[in-house]
């Protein structure tokens, strides 16, 4: 699939299947079941990394209503050490290309392999073989995604910056300028991990919301969770202008 292909979004992060959304647990499974909520019924553990992260972005974009995605970086800059505010174009970054399904790499040595993408499940396992090193996870992912040629685990750092060019939005870098003392450095941008935060805090509001409304009206969840969100605000304003 490509990763301008439409996938349909629900409008409100908010439903009762979101308050059953586990935060604790691994992010591979986190994500998959995010995603399966979010309105494509597909089975998200069998699409690619890249293709999650681009539809948990588009996600993130129509529950929050805004085309960026805005973040902080502190300057690398002994001297200076400001922190300061820049923002991506969420549309232009879940737009990237999708790396295809098969990548061939040539080695330093001259070796070359091809490896598939890997996908949604290919994480939840190699996170269940809780692999004790660094080489360890690398023979376990080389294992599974070479499917032409040899890989060693000393092959890792020239594999993985391979697929990470051919798939940006899995370990994206952008350049950044500080506005105090105008050094240019790289910014390592967790996509997915700021997605998810962005859904835990907007859980956890939810549930603070339905307290509130419950504690105050006697509703239960069923009933809050069916008032549209425009109104759960205006009730709780006029709870908050209750109070002495």
């Amino acid at each position: 699939m490509d990763a301008t292909a439409t996938i349909a979004m629900r409008d409100v992060f908010g439903a009762a299947s979101d308050l059953d959304l586990d935060f604790a647990a691994p992010r591979p499974q986190l994500v998959s079941a995010l995603l399966a909520g979010s309105g494509d019924a597909g089975d998200w553990r069998a699409r690619s990394v890249g293709e999650r992260i681009a539809a948990l972005l588009r996600f993130y974009r129509t529950h929050r209503e805004t085309n960026e995605l805005e973040l902080a970086a502190r300057c690398r800059r002994a001297e200076c050490g400001e922190t300061f505010g820049f923002a991506l174009p969420i549309d232009e970054l879940a737009a990237q290309p999708l790396m295809p399904e098969r990548i061939r790499v040539t080695l330093p040595d001259g070796r070359a392999v091809t490896l598939r993408r890997p996908l949604g499940v290919d994480l939840e396992r190699w996170r269940a073989a809780r692999p004790a090193t660094r080489e360890e996870a690398a023979r376990i992912m080389l294992a599974d995604l070479v499917v032409e040629g040899r890989a060693e685990p000393e092959d890792e750092a020239a594999i993985a910056q391979a697929m990470s060019a051919a798939d940006p939005l899995t370990a994206l870098t952008v350049a950044a300028a500080c506005p105090a003392c105008g050094c240019e450095q790289s910014v390592a941008v967790d996509l997915e991990g700021l997605a998810l935060a962005h859904f835990a805090r907007s859980r956890q509001a939810l549930l603070r919301d339905i307290h509130e409304l419950a504690s105050h009206y006697g509703w239960t969840e069923a009933q809050i969770l069916a008032v549209p969100p425009a109104r759960r605000a205006a009730y709780l304003a006029l709870i908050e202008g209750e109070a002495p």
